[in-house]
């Protein structure tokens, strides 16, 4: 086995422990979900807990991989829906009729 299979071996290890615990981390928040509900301040450091949690794992992957993974956050206002021509016509119809 030459390097580069040894490196995508050891990097495909590595990814399948990150879905491992993703899965446990998965199931503790359904359990905790229970018991954190009459508590803001349980819920509140549970939710920090998550994060950094969630902020480690995605920074292994993405040394692992080389592939940045971002959160998209949306801004600005959005835009008028898109209608095809055909859709246009009918809701233009219909709004006469009425």
């Amino acid at each position: 086995m030459n390097w580069h299979e040894e490196e995508n071996k050891v990097k495909l290890h590595i990814l399948h422990s990150l879905a491992r615990s993703q899965r446990a981390l998965a199931r503790m928040i359904e359990s905790m979900a229970d018991v954190v509900e009459g508590s803001e301040e349980a819920a509140r450091r549970l939710l920090v807990h998550i994060e950094s949690i969630s902020r480690y794992q995605r920074q292994i992957a993405m040394k692992m991989t080389g592939v940045r993974i971002r959160r998209r956050l949306r801004r600005g206002i959005p835009g008028k829906p898109w209608l095809g021509e055909k859709v246009r016509k009918t809701v233009l119809r219909e709004r006469v009729r009425t």
